[in-house]
């Protein structure tokens, strides 16, 4: 193996290792003997075991968020700057999702890693989110404000948080749909999960402004325009 190829080793060692035994299950020799390599190379490449599950992380967001932030794009410039509702959450959610169930480039870990870490205040999990997960939260948040220009910033990043919520539950790979369901639910289908998330956070973008018909205020409206 050339000196190029290791970073790589060692990400997908790590990817592999922190899925299955979560953060703290995982030692920095254990991923060193997975990606048959010397720890000394490991550090060398990463300098501690927070920046190597940044890294594990980072590499696969930037591909959702690129796609993320294309989609979004192309929803704003159709609509003229009033976007549809659900043309917004389909951009959001339909890239994870996808992404989600792509085996050959990591999905099913990555669907792991985001369940382990979405709720979690520790300082590795909360340097992902910092760096990787805020920037496109702000951008679909900005977004969301254009297809809901009456509801307030702080109904809407509500909103927001439990839409991710719900992403993170329908990506998740345990397989509980299909036992909860006695096998009615196929969580591959990923054309009928998309549309039925998109039609129920749709519902619940439009429920939570018929019960909270607030308006921005000047502060409010200045830091959507900021964000």
């Amino acid at each position: 193996m050339s000196r190029a190829e290791t970073p790589e080793k060692v990400l997908d060692a790590a990817e592999t290792l922190f899925a299955q035994r979560g953060y703290h299950g995982v030692s920095l020799r254990q991923i060193a003997q997975e990606a048959k390599v010397a720890v000394s190379l490991v550090q060398y490449h990463f300098a501690n075991k927070e920046e190597l599950f940044g890294a594990v992380l980072g590499r696969r967001i930037a591909v959702i968020n690129y796609e993320r932030l294309q989609r979004l794009d192309a929803v704003e410039q159709r609509s003229k700057g009033q976007p549809e509702l659900q043309d917004v959450l389909r951009a959001f959610l339909e890239p994870t999702l996808l992404f989600s169930r792509n085996k050959a480039q990591g999905g099913q870990q990555y669907a792991q890693l985001i369940a382990q870490i979405s709720n979690d205040p520790q300082p590795h999990a909360r340097r992902v989110s910092r760096e990787h997960s805020d920037p496109i939260a702000r951008q679909t948040i900005r977004v969301l404000a254009k297809a809901l220009p009456h509801m307030d910033q702080k109904t809407l990043t509500w909103c927001y948080l439990f839409s991710v919520g719900a992403m993170v539950s329908a990506m998740s790979p345990t397989g509980r749909i299909r036992t909860i369901s006695e096998e009615r639910n196929d969580p591959d289908d990923t054309t009928e999960l998309i549309q039925l998330l998109v039609t129920f956070l749709t519902g619940g973008f439009q429920a939570t402004y018929a019960t909270y018909p607030t308006y921005p205020t000047a502060d409010t409206t200045n830091a959507a325009h900021q964000a």
